[in-house]
């Protein structure tokens, strides 16, 4: 084969790996980007999202509440008061959840006398437009809602006992506020994350796409534009700190959207004292649904007994 020859053929292979190379590196580039993208998208506003049901509709007193955010967001929620109780709880939906979706849980705790917050995060419901994601931003907006909470029952009573009841990403930054505020007597948390780095792994996974040399990428981007890694949003980093407060983690069996493992992977690192409820053939926050009274009862009890001192003898 002459050298002109062999130089034209080597260069044509060096050209298809460089492009190659060039592409496989623009494709992770790519689906980095779109990640991050997806992590922080606002869900798409309907028409139907002004029509929800109020506290009005089921004839229970409450009060419309604002109030503002570390970092200066807006945010809206309901305020269910009962004079003469300093027994407080803090209630967070799921990610792309408004505080209607927790109307059920909350008149029942209220009606068992529990004075109980209900709130939109930022970019949902009717708080202010911000930059939205998993746990990270949001966890601002849980601290709001429990200085809030605090600060309208000690004005009344006095005093303030809070508690912390969440689903999915609320119940996540729950147990990551509980660990941070010791005055937060307890915490349900339904169905939440270990890790979001892990999590996004696993939804990666789950669309067939190899997260282990993509992850790097993601949380690289992630940390470029947003600051933050995450790892940071991790409940298996900081539940031991609740100990020697009680907690409840729920989960739903057949969980398609957050594994049922990760509940069993943060009870085993949370100390005691601690209760595990596992729904059977419960999908994604299901136990709720599955049957209303009791949920309302079961979780109602288990603050009771908090309040009591069970838990402290």
């Amino acid at each position: 084969m002459p050298d002109h020859t062999r130089n034209s053929i080597g260069g044509s292979l060096l050209g298809l790996v460089a492009s190659a190379a060039g592409f496989g590196v623009a494709a992770t580039a790519g689906l980095a980007a779109w990640t991050v993208h997806s992590i922080h998208q606002r869900k798409r506003k309907d028409l139907l999202d002004d029509y929800f049901i109020t506290p009005f509709e089921l004839d229970v007193p409450h009060e419309d509440v604002r109030f503002v955010t570390s970092d200066h967001v807006v945010l809206k929620g309901w305020w269910f008061p009962v004079d003469g109780s300093d027994r407080t709880i803090i209630a967070m939906t799921g990610r792309h959840g408004t505080k209607d979706d927790l109307i059920g849980i909350g008149t029942g705790l209220w009606k068992r006398g529990y004075n109980v917050l209900l709130f939109d995060y930022r970019a949902r419901g009717e708080s202010e437009d911000s930059t939205a994601s998993i746990g990270h931003y949001e966890f601002a907006d849980g601290e709001a809602a429990l200085d809030y909470a605090m600060k309208r029952v000690v004005e009344r009573e006095g005093t303030c006992r809070p508690a912390l009841l969440g689903y999915s990403m609320g119940g996540a930054i729950c147990l990551q506020l509980a660990a941070r505020r010791p005055e937060v007597e307890t915490v349900v948390a339904d169905c939440p994350f270990a890790n979001l780095k892990d999590l996004v792994a696993l939804r990666l996974e789950q669309s067939y796409v190899p997260s282990r040399f993509l992850m790097p990428v993601i949380d690289f981007v992630n940390r470029a534009i947003f600051s933050y890694s995450l790892a940071d949003v991790s409940p298996l980093r900081w539940i031991s700190r609740i100990s020697p407060r009680p907690l409840l983690l729920i989960h739903a069996e057949n969980d398609r959207i957050i594994p049922v493992e990760d509940t069993y992977k943060l009870f085993e690192a949370a100390s005691e004292p601690k209760e595990m409820w596992i729904e059977p053939e419960a999908d994604h926050c299901g136990a709720y649904f599955k049957d209303r009274e009791s949920y309302i009862k079961r979780v109602s009890d288990y603050m009771d007994n908090v309040f009591a001192g069970k838990y402290f003898q």
